[in-house]
């Protein structure tokens, strides 16, 4: 438990429902302080967090943007200025930076994907919007190297960001988690090499089309292959009409929305990572693989390119090349001692760079730098 001066310090979260949010606010939440949630979108996961007070504006969209965002604004402004939070910490949600600007509050400004990594390419409101949101900002946290460039490649100093990973609990995430009894489930045999997605299907840029269509190529060669994917979302239907088309039905295990808590096995359980993503930053479930001791394969992009050295502690390969994919899938079937060298190594990495404590911890300091 904190210090009784920083118990009750009130934090108030301005996010759409993720699972980031939901982790940081459960974290500060369990150390003592007082947290609240501000937020105008749901994303694909349910949450309830404990003992958190959620503030549900009317959902922005591209269609109503332009009629609803003042309302919301001044909507926010008064919840601002009724809670009177130590600090706020916004999350992504760049054009709410002037509502917290007006209620006389510091805040900071977290940065965790598409919200930056797709600036470059976006319209002048998008842009000036973000700028904006940085440059009210006292701190900018951002999860990967190649976020912060963006950030300075419009002007934001450097001294004004830090990067801070969504760390992983090694307590809960670690090699020695149970391997033999999930893959019985699974009717997955010990002898069978063991494949897994965690992304969700969702989203496009995650690609899990990619990773489908290379399994097939997989399976030429090496039969005793198994392919899990882990995930909900619009695509899945697609994605099972896909598996049976290419005739692979047997191999491919959909298992659905699986609880965080129980992610860990199934990591434990497979031998082989695949992300298939050609646009993210640090990944979560990229690191969650490091931690439980799995050799990855994932796309050659900024955000993986600061985790994974190609044969050093996993593969890159070009984004959407299916066939490439499955030639690096196809290397670690065949090099088992190669596999197991890469896990050891990815388990150290998260354990030194990527501890979901240490993480917390650097983030409570700034928190309580604004005070």
């Amino acid at each position: 438990m904190e210090a009784d001066v920083f118990t009750m310090l009130k934090i108030c979260y301005v996010s759409s429902i993720a699972v980031h949010s939901k982790r940081w606010i459960e974290a500060f939440s369990q150390k003592g302080y007082e947290t609240f949630l501000i937020t105008d979108k749901k994303a694909w996961m349910p949450f309830s967090p404990r003992r958190t007070p959620i503030c549900s504006l009317p959902e922005l969209n591209k269609q109503n943007f332009p009629k609803r965002l003042i309302p919301n604004t001044f909507t926010m402004v008064r919840v601002l200025r009724r809670i009177s939070p130590d600090v706020i910490n916004l999350q992504a949600l760049h054009y709410y930076a002037p509502a917290i600007f007006l209620s006389n509050h510091p805040y900071i400004l977290t940065s965790w994907g598409l919200e930056v990594l797709e600036l470059p390419q976006s319209d002048l409101i998008d842009k000036n919007l973000a700028r904006i949101a940085a440059v009210l900002a006292r701190r900018i946290i951002v999860d990967a190297q190649c976020l912060k460039e963006i950030w300075v490649s419009l002007g934001i100093p450097k001294n004004k960001i830090d990067v801070i990973p969504f760390g992983v609990d090694t307590n809960t995430f670690h090699p020695a988690s149970n391997r033999d009894n999930l893959r019985e489930q699974l009717d997955i045999k010990n002898a069978d090499t063991l494949i897994i997605s965690t992304r969700p299907f969702y989203a496009s840029h995650y690609n899990i089309e990619c990773l489908i269509k290379a399994f097939p190529l997989v399976l030429k060669s090496h039969k005793s292959v198994k392919l899990v994917l882990k995930g909900v979302g619009p695509l899945e239907a697609y994605f099972k009409r896909l598996v049976e088309k290419l005739k692979i039905a047997g191999n491919v295990h959909f298992v659905g929305l699986v609880p965080h808590h129980e992610v860990a096995r199934y990591l434990a359980s497979a031998d082989i990572y695949v992300s298939t993503s050609f646009i993210d930053s640090t990944s979560v479930s990229l690191l969650e693989a490091m931690a439980c001791g799995l050799a990855p394969v994932v796309t050659d992009i900024p955000g993986n390119r600061e985790w994974i050295q190609d044969g050093v502690n996993g593969f890159l390969f070009p984004p959407r090349d299916s066939r490439a994919l499955a030639e690096k899938i196809i290397q670690l079937i065949e090099n088992p001692k190669l596999r197991e060298l890469f896990g050891q190594r990815n388990f150290q990495i998260v354990k030194e760079r990527a501890e979901w404590q240490k993480c917390v911890s650097r983030m409570e300091a700034i928190y309580k730098s604004l005070l």
